[in-house]
C-alpha cells in the first residue's frame, strides 16, 4: 500500500522473541533506512537512500504530440493498468500515462492481500474479489509474469464479523471450512492466539500479489496486441479538459505535452479527485455531517460501478494510514509460519459509534477501526528495508486529509508518503501482532505510510465528467482493488 519508508531509532536492531515484546512492546527499534548503526547485520551496515522506489514499465517511454487514441488513461497502478489491458483487449487504441517516476504511489510494496471475502460482507466487492482470482492463472500464463501466491486466507471475530462475508462466499461457491472457536483456530494455525469466543472462515483461495509484478503482467498483455494497439508512456497529467474542435478529451502533462482520446479515464488513485476537481470537472464534496446520514450523500449523476455507489468522485477522501513490517526469521518464515494465510482478524469489540465520530457513513470505517490485515512472511528483497523476511500487518481507523486542502492534494500526499507513518498506529499495530502471534520471534520493525481512498457509501465510484461525458473519473477503491 505504500512506498517502502522505514522508521526506527538509530540503534542497534535487537533481535528478541515475542513473550520479551509483550512485556517490553517497542523494545525492537524500527529501522531507519539512512541510518548506518539501524541494524547489526552486514547487508545493512551502510545507509540506505531515503529516495523512494519508482514503478517503471518497462515498455514505457516520454509522451509526444501527434498520436491521438481511442482512450486515453490517466494513471498505471493497478486499476489504471487493468483498464487499459481491458480497453485493448476489446480492440481499442489505448495510451496509459504513468506518472510513477515522479508521484508517489500507494501500490509499491512487495505484497497486497487478496481474499474471496469482503470483509464488510458488500456483494460487489465479493464477486469483483473472485472474478480477479479466478483471472490470475491465465493473466500470468500468457504475460509470462507470475505475481500471485496462493497462500489461503483467514477471516476471524465475533460471529457477526464472520457471517455475512461467510454468507456471500457460499453464495459465491467459494469452498471454505468454518473453525467454531478460538481453540479451533489455534488447533489448525498454533502460531495465531485469538479469543476463545471468536469463530473463523478459511479458504484455499486467497493470498496476495505483488503489485507491481501484476501491474507489469498487465501491461505486458496490452502491449502485446499488433500496431501498437496499447502503448505506456511516461507523463504526470496536471489537466484534463473536453476538446469540443475534437470530439473528445485531453490530457495535457507537466511538460505541456497534450495527449487526445475519444475518451479520458481518470484512474490515479489518489490524485482522481484533485485532477478532476482541478480541472473544473467536478467539486470536492464539503464533510459529512455527522448528526445526518443523508447529508453525507453528494448530489451526483454518476454512472457508477456499483448500483449502492451514489458518492461521486467529488466526495472521495483520502485517508493516512500506517502499516508495520515485523521481520521474521527465514527459517521461520519456511517452516512455522510456512502455510500462514492472509488474515482479517477482528481485534476489537465492534463500536456502533465509530463510523460517525469519524464523519463516516459506511460501514467500511466501522470495519477498519476494530480490525486489522495480516500478510504471512514475504521476502522484502531491500534496499529500502534490509532482506528478509516480513509479516506485515495495517488497519485501525481512518485519519482523514482536510477536504478543505484539496488543491494542496499534491504536496501533502509528497509529505504523507515521505514521512514514516504515524508512530502511535504504528505502536497499536505492535501490540495487535504481538498478542495475536505470541510465539514468533520478531527481529525488527519497520512503519511505513500508506494512503487509501475512500467514499461515504463505500462503493467505488465510476462517474462520467464533462460534457457529453468524455471524461471517467474512477475512484474510492477502500483500499480493496490493488
Amino acid at each position: 500500500l505504500s512506498t517502502d519508508r522505514a522508521r526506527a531509532s538509530s540503534a542497534t536492531a535487537t533481535r528478541m522473541s515475542s513473550p520479551a515484546l509483550a512485556s517490553a512492546r517497542l523494545t525492537a527499534p524500527r529501522r531507519r533506512p539512512d541510518s548506518a548503526a539501524s541494524s547489526s547485520r552486514t547487508s545493512s551496515s551502510s545507509p540506505r537512500p531515503r529516495s523512494r522506489p519508482r514503478r517503471r514499465a518497462a515498455t514505457m517511454t516520454r509522451a509526444s504530440d501527434g498520436d491521438d487514441r481511442d482512450v486515453v488513461v490517466v494513471g498505471n497502478g493497478p486499476l489504471g493498468s487493468a483498464i487499459g489491458r481491458h480497453l485493448a483487449d476489446a480492440g481499442a487504441s489505448v495510451l496509459v500515462l504513468d506518472g510513477g517516476a515522479s508521484l508517489t504511489s500507494a501500490s509499491n510494496d512487495m505484497g497486497r492481500i487478496v481474499r474471496p471475502l469482503d470483509a464488510e460482507g458488500r456483494e460487489g466487492w465479493t464477486r469483483w474479489n473472485v472474478a480477479s482470482i479466478d483471472a490470475f492463472p491465465e493473466m500470468e500464463a500468457a504475460s509470462g509474469i507470475s505475481f500471485f501466491e496462493k497462500s489461503g486466507s483467514l477471516a476471524c471475530g465475533t460471529p457477526a464479523f464472520v457471517e455475512k462475508p461467510a454468507r456471500l462466499m457460499r453464495d459465491a461457491r467459494v469452498p471454505f471450512d468454518e473453525l467454531a472457536s478460538g481453540d479451533a483456530v489455534a488447533a489448525r494455525f498454533p502460531f495465531l492466539r485469538v479469543p476463545s469466543a471468536h469463530v473463523a472462515v478459511r479458504d484455499d483461495v486467497g493470498g496476495f500479489v505483488n503489485p507491481a509484478r501484476m501491474i507489469a503482467a498487465q501491461n505486458a498483455l496490452m502491449t502485446k496486441h499488433p500496431n501498437d494497439r496499447g502503448v505506456v508512456r511516461e507523463g504526470v497529467v496536471t489537466n484534463v479538459a473536453v476538446d469540443d474542435g475534437f470530439g473528445g478529451a485531453t490530457a495535457t502533462t507537466a511538460t505541456g505535452e497534450t495527449r487526445r482520446g475519444k475518451f479520458v479515464v481518470l484512474a490515479g488513485g489518489s490524485y482522481t479527485a484533485w485532477l478532476a476537481a482541478a480541472s473544473g470537472l467536478t467539486t470536492i464534496a464539503p464533510p459529512p455531517n455527522p448528526g445526518n446520514a443523508a447529508s453525507t450523500t453528494a448530489s451526483t449523476t454518476a454512472s457508477t460501478a456499483s448500483p449502492l455507489a451514489r458518492s461521486g468522485v467529488g466526495s472521495v477522501r483520502l485517508s493516512r494510514r500506517t502499516v508495520l513490517l515485523a521481520e521474521v526469521t527465514a527459517s521461520d518464515a519456511k517452516g512455522v509460519l510456512s502455510d500462514m494465510p492472509t488474515l482479517k482478524y477482528q481485534h476489537a469489540p465492534e463500536q456502533r459509534d465509530v463510523s460517525v465520530s469519524a464523519g463516516e457513513s459506511s460501514s467500511h470505517g466501522a470495519n477498519e477501526a476494530m480490525s486489522v490485515y495480516v500478510l504471512p512472511p514475504i521476502y522484502y528483497p531491500g534496499p529500502d528495508v534490509a532482506p528478509g523476511w516480513y509479516v506485515k500487518i495495517g488497519g485501525g481507523a481512518n485519519d482523514f486529509f482536510e477536504r478543505e486542502r484539496w488543491a494542496d492534494t499534491v504536496n501533502d500526499l509528497e509529505r504523507w508518503m515521505a514521512s514514516d507513518g504515524d508512530d502511535d498506529v504504528a505502536d497499536r499495530l505492535h501490540d495487535v501482532l504481538v498478542d495475536l502471534m505470541p510465539t514468533t520471534n520478531f527481529l525488527s520493525l519497520t512503519s511505513k505510510p500508506c494512503v487509501t481512498t475512500c467514499t461515504d457509501d463505500g462503493e467505488l465510484q465510476c462517474e462520467r465528467l464533462g460534457k457529453n461525458g468524455r471524461v471517467i473519473a474512477v475512484g474510492g477503491c477502500q483500499g480493496k482493488a490493488a
